[in-house]
């Protein structure tokens, strides 16, 4: 199989980069240091830790005249401005690659949304689950749907991990990609200012997805059918991926962001959206759940949508996204046989 990446996509390592202690800015390009290797040479040249952290690190470069080609880690080019912290992109050595489990987990939303769209006894019991949990419980909104979520997808996929449909296929890390870039990231519908991420921007590598038809065969589900082999699966991560199109192509976007939307729409393929970035619609059954007439009152009771600043609900929900300063969304792949 082959993953192919058209938008952006930020899969975080958990790692900051910090401008002028991890990388800094040289023209075009951001420089990723190899810090040890650069403050044992200046402890060399006499420095010592206190004298380091007293001065910005490009400061000492520029002052002992250091030619940061001979300690750079890799070196990225950047769209828009460069902030202060640089989120890190997943990398396996040194270079950049989609997770198994990311791309496990967007099929397993996009399994759950056709089961409930296809179940309309799904969408109450996930409704109901979520108005019991909200009368009885005072903990955090998102334990409250995690909780609800849980127990629909038990419902779908089975009582335990053991007997969960989705065992039975299986998904590697991607092989490494060669095309790494610094975006700034701003959010639509937010006063808020950019972030920086590394993202893939583009290109394509190897991956195995495949059906265990034994580990299939061996649980009970009404619903193992989804699962049952790759075009299946396709098939129902592309219905899934045109129903969020739509509905993102109803948002106030630019129209360049709207053309990137419709050319998602025209793969063919197993077409996913995962990673950060990607919003409230990709990761759960919302487009189903705002469907119900007792959404609406339900999300207010939950605190979905409710502004602090202005003190009252948004009319809509989710009200934000996130693009790139070019225009991009974030996080479509398809993944295709070779």
């Amino acid at each position: 199989m082959e993953i192919e990446v058209l938008t952006p996509v930020h899969i975080g390592s958990g790692d900051k980069l910090l401008m002028n202690l991890d990388f800094i800015v040289k023209g075009n390009r951001v420089i990723v240091l190899d810090t040890p290797k650069l403050f044992d040479y200046l402890i060399e040249r006499g420095y010592d830790a206190v004298d380091i952290a007293k001065v910005e690190l490009r400061e000492l470069i520029e002052k002992e005249g250091i030619d940061v080609e001979n300690f750079k880690k890799y070196v990225l080019p950047f769209t828009g401005a460069v902030r202060s912290e640089i989120s890190e992109h997943i990398k396996t050595g040194g270079k950049p690659y989609i997770p198994g489990s990311s791309i496990k987990g967007a099929i397993r939303t996009a399994v759950l949304w056709y089961a409930v769209k296809n179940d309309r006894k799904l969408l109450d019991y996930a409704i109901k689950s979520l108005e019991n949990k909200v009368s009885r419980s005072r903990g955090k909104i998102a334990k409250i749907l995690k909780e609800a979520d849980d127990e629909l997808e038990r419902v779908v996929f089975g009582k335990d991990p053991r007997n969960d449909i989705m065992r039975a296929v299986r998904v590697e890390d991607s092989k490494p990609f060669n095309s790494l870039r610094v975006y700034e990231v701003r959010v639509l519908g937010s006063r808020g200012i950019g972030v920086s991420v590394e993202c893939i921007e583009g290109g394509k590598a190897e991956v195995g997805i495949d059906v265990d038809d034994s580990v299939l065969k061996s649980i009970d589900s009404n619903y193992k059918e989804f699962v049952k082999d790759f075009d299946t699966i396709a098939e129902i991560t592309r219905e899934f991926s045109e129903a969020l199109i739509d509905a993102e192509l109803e948002y106030n976007y630019f129209e360049k962001t709207k053309a990137e939307f419709r050319a998602v729409k025209k793969c063919k393929g197993m077409v996913l959206r995962l990673g950060w970035g990607t919003g409230w619609y990709s990761k759960t059954i919302g487009l189903l759940l705002k469907t119900h007439p007792k959404f609406e009152s339900l999300r207010r009771r939950l605190g979905l949508g409710w502004s602090r600043r202005t003190k009252r609900f948004y009319d809509i929900f989710p009200k934000t996204r996130r693009v790139t300063v070019n225009g991009k969304p974030l996080g479509w792949v398809c993944i295709k046989r070779c």
